[in-house]
């Protein structure tokens, strides 16, 4: 595990799960003696970043979404910390009971969910609903709740400033920084229409920067959501066709995403990011497959 200075109040933990780099982080916010972390990583690395972060006055905890490899150590912080657990008002029941989505996640993920581990409960009083819109202020900084579904009915998307930092969880992509690439965050369930309209309410909110989860932060966070709306709308129309002709989906999209067939080899290096990539391709032609209604207009 390691931590990543940004700037005098940010930082980014790599939380390194089984090994894998660049995979899955956290952020840390710090202000006035207090501290925020946005996202709290899977279940199997919460004691370790417990231990890296144990020397600030961790009072938020806010995860985008509860989905494992998110929030599924928000529960094994607050043991750690006085903090309270901010979440979609759809996320708390799951984050006071995990047993609602362990086996689906299993199932669903595979062993990457194995490695990611049974996330971790909280007590009621511990975990707070957010709503759409609101900012969370602590010490000099301010976090904007931004409901955002499609990847999942319960994720919100975050920004802080100053800064105008924006933190997507999984709003908008996996990003590959060595190779300048976004793999689409399309995982099943996955309501498009709801994905598509959720990035262009965040290109809406004008951001400066945006911070991954999975992984960095990076500048030009307008034209970089708008490439990424572009990159999904083209994926649809090439999956939709490959469902027409009975053709390999994945191959379908290495012939139609130039940039994507520049990278494919890079992707298929990654056993971990080769598993999510397939998984943003399966979910995308599922969602196609099942029902026009959700596609977007």
């Amino acid at each position: 595990m390691r931590s990543i200075r940004y700037d005098d109040a940010l930082s980014q933990i790599d939380l390194e799960p089984g090994g894998y780099r660049d995979l899955v982080s956290v952020y840390l916010a710090e202000s006035k003696g207090k501290a925020v972390l946005i996202e709290s990583g899977p279940a199997i690395t919460a004691d370790e970043l417990a231990g890296l972060v144990r020397n600030a006055s961790i009072t938020h905890v806010i995860v985008t979404h509860v989905h494992i490899d998110h929030g599924g150590g928000a529960g094994g912080l607050i043991r750690r910390f006085p903090a309270t657990i901010y979440a979609h008002p759809r996320a708390t029941k799951v984050i006071q009971n995990p047993d609602l989505i362990w086996e689906p996640a299993r199932m669903a993920m595979g062993w990457l969910g194995e490695l990611y581990g049974k996330p971790f409960d909280a007590p009621r009083d511990r975990v707070r609903e957010t709503s759409d819109g609101e900012v969370i202020t602590v010490g000099d900084l301010s976090f904007k709740v931004i409901h955002t579904p499609g990847h999942a009915s319960h994720h919100q998307s975050i920004l802080m400033e100053p800064g105008r930092v924006l933190f997507l969880g999984d709003a908008a992509g996996i990003y590959l920084a060595d190779v300048d690439y976004v793999i689409p965050t399309t995982m099943s369930p996955i309501r498009l229409d709801l994905y598509v309209d959720s990035i262009k309410k965040l290109i809406r909110e004008n951001p400066s920067k945006l911070a991954y989860t999975h992984f960095g932060i990076v500048g030009n966070a307008v034209e970089r959501l708008e490439d990424h709306l572009t990159q999904v709308e083209s994926w649809i129309k090439a999956l939709s066709e490959s469902l027409a002709e009975k053709s390999d989906a994945e191959e379908i999209l290495i012939e139609r995403d130039y940039r994507l067939r520049q990278v494919i080899d890079k992707i298929r290096e990654r056993k971990a990011h080769y598993h999510l990539f397939k998984m943003a391709v399966e979910g995308m032609v599922s969602a196609i497959s099942q029902s026009s209604e959700n596609l977007p207009k």
